[in-house]
């Protein structure tokens, strides 16, 4: 019988701010650390990559009364090479909770998008965010990898 080999754990940075981290999925464990925006990346995606994870709550408060302050955070994310916004919820649930007009919703999203080729995604739930938040950034790491690699073989 051979042993098989122990894949490590995938780890993902959380930053210090954030007062509710995701909880991981198997196989992924998260780390406290401080980042100048977002709120996840990875050891490898630092500075590369960032994502803003916001409650149904946050989201709508962002884009009402607290939008000029999350437009700073949008501008400093323009910096990463991948960017995006996973809510904790579903967009319906925005407007409800906001009694924001759903077009207005919707608007914010796809202004996010256009301008600033930041997705804000909706993952329904909390443990689907996490999910969600972790096969992104690992999808990134792996694209990134790839680039690398060719790159490595072109020269």
């Amino acid at each position: 019988m051979t042993a098989r080999a122990e894949t490590p754990p995938f780890v993902v940075y959380f930053d210090t701010r954030e007062q509710t981290p995701i909880e991981p999925p198997p196989g992924v464990v998260v780390e406290r650390v401080t980042m100048e925006t977002g709120d996840y990346t990875t050891p490898v995606l630092q500075g590369i990559a960032a994502i803003e994870r916001k409650s149904v709550s946050d989201f709508a408060s962002s884009i009402t009364h607290g939008r000029e302050r999350f437009d700073d955070e949008v501008r400093r994310l323009l910096a990463y090479r991948w960017r995006a916004i996973v809510v904790e919820g579903e967009i319906a649930e925005v407007w409800r909770a906001s009694a924001v007009h759903p077009h207005s919703v919707l608007g914010s999203v796809a202004s996010f998008f256009a301008r600033s080729d930041l997705p804000c995604l909706f993952a329904g739930t909390r443990p689907a965010a996490a999910r969600l938040i972790c096969g992104i950034l690992r999808r990134w790491e792996e694209r990134l990898a790839t680039e690398c690699a060719e790159e490595a073989r072109a020269t």
